[in-house]
């Protein structure tokens, strides 16, 4: 059976006047946590939630 663990973070952006550094910042956090297996599944509108999910592997004992 897969099994799944759960964190919140806070994606919310970091101040900036220039909405493309934004963008840049928020897509580089995703890949951050994507690398380490992490996939987004919620968010609220201005991302101060965001639910993140990866798969546990089952380790044999």
């Amino acid at each position: 059976m897969k099994r799944y663990e759960y964190m919140t973070v806070d994606l919310s952006a970091e101040p900036s006047f220039n909405v493309h550094v934004k963008l840049d910042r928020y897509i580089a956090k995703l890949n951050e946590y994507g690398k380490q297996g992490w996939r987004l599944i919620s968010g609220t509108d201005d991302w101060k939630y965001s639910i993140f999910e990866r798969e546990i592997e089952d380790k044999e004992e």
